[in-house]
């Protein structure tokens, strides 16, 4: 049975009113001890608590416990929704309707960065209706905000199960033709958000993702080229289950320590369901994920941006006086091709006026027999070869 408890989380200013406002949390909770806070505050997921393998909940994401927290640190998206359009859209502009249309320019004064200045990561949502397994927030983005047409309403269903999965449902229409791209941003580690760099070094993990999007590497590597490259013999394959921390290892001399990458899922989102692409494994407390998406492209990172504790720069002081450092975590965004309005051979986000613009991600929390926490290597090989087999 799934409840959901309403609590005051503080108070923030609204940037789009400039008044005060009270942000609510409202916690969803399962008959498996399993529980999920979300805040109004960018539609924000604060909290997920799911049990081990030995009966021990923890809280498996990185946040703050106050409103200061997320206000401070907002430039790293913790738990929040990404939107209107996440990602990219190089040059702040694009061609619709044979038009030239120009967005806010919040990424080195040039790009537009997933919403802008005010985007859905900074807004209060509001909320529509509290249900029997979760709540629906919802928010209005008036025509011309930060420079996209038409007035687009957008509502996100957080609902939970018995079967402890995470349903993220976004739900979003216009009256004019617009693009659309809206996604959840959440630091994972299934070790615990106190666990750090050693705890997310410890999972295995694999995911769906033949292709990368490539990048212009003259441009800070920001800018997709159109094309898409194999992941083949690289470092960003991940289709066979790997050890976190052998594959961050192998950045150690690169630009960005760690995974900072676009798969290509599909180009073809005419027929794209919700289907199963993946799993995090953290071996020894017995926690994975299961992830299910609807969506063509995740844009996967693993915390590159915050301090890095090899360089003594300060933490940020998470949840329970918790450090947190580079690589403490990882994000999953599920969404769009990057710069997809500006690039002709990606699938397009635009959707036409009373299109319903769909988003469906799903995380499946569950843990294995305790035995199989203490696993030996050959016995982990064999366990991979039939989870694959049986994905």
């Amino acid at each position: 049975m799934v409840q959901v408890v309403e609590d005051i989380f503080g108070i923030a200013t609204n940037p789009l009113t400039k008044m005060a406002q009270v942000i609510r949390r409202y916690t969803i909770t399962n008959s498996n001890h399993m529980s999920v806070g979300i805040i109004t505050l960018g539609a924000t997921i604060q909290n997920i608590r799911v049990p081990d393998a030995f009966q021990e909940t923890a809280d498996v994401v990185l946040g703050f416990d106050d409103v200061a927290g997320y206000l401070k640190h907002q430039d790293l998206k913790f738990g929040c929704t990404l939107g209107r359009v996440a990602g990219l859209v190089s040059n702040g502009e694009f061609i619709l309707d044979e038009h030239r249309v120009i967005v806010s320019k919040n990424l080195d004064q040039r790009h537009h960065s997933d919403g802008g200045f005010i985007g859905f990561d900074k807004v209060i949502w509001d909320l529509h209706l509290m249900r029997a397994d979760g709540i629906t927030l919802r928010h209005v983005s008036k025509a011309g905000h930060e420079g996209f047409p038409g007035r687009l309403a957008v509502m996100i269903h957080f609902t939970i199960d018995d079967e402890s999965r995470l349903f993220i449902r976004i739900e979003a229409k216009s009256n004019k033709t617009t693009p659309v791209d809206i996604c959840n941003h959440t630091y994972f580690n299934l070790a615990g958000h106190k666990a750090g760099v050693e705890g997310l070094f410890e999972h295995r993990f694999y995911m769906e993702g033949r292709k990368t999007i490539e990048t212009n590497t003259t441009d800070k590597g920001v800018l997709p080229t159109g094309r898409c490259g194999s992941v083949k013999n690289s470092v960003y394959d991940i289709r066979q289950p790997a050890f976190m921390g052998d594959r961050l290892r192998q950045f150690k001399d690169m630009p960005v320590p760690g995974f900072h990458v676009n798969y290509a899922l599909s180009k073809d989102v005419t027929s794209l369901d919700t289907r199963y692409l993946g799993r995090f494994l953290h071996n020894p407390t017995g926690r994975y994920m299961d992830i299910y998406s609807n969506q063509p492209a995740l844009h996967f990172s693993t915390a590159n941006q915050l301090p890095k504790q090899t360089h003594g720069e300060d933490p940020i002081m998470g949840k329970k006086c918790t450090r947190y450092w580079q690589n403490s975590g990882y994000a999953l965004q599920f969404m769009g091709f990057p710069d997809a309005c500006n690039q002709t051979m990606f699938p397009t986000i635009i959707i036409l006026p009373g299109e319903k613009y769909f988003n469906e991600t799903i995380y499946q929390f569950c843990v294995k027999e305790p035995w199989k926490c203490c696993a030996t290597a050959e016995e982990l090989e064999a366990m991979d070869k039939d989870l694959i087999r049986n994905s």
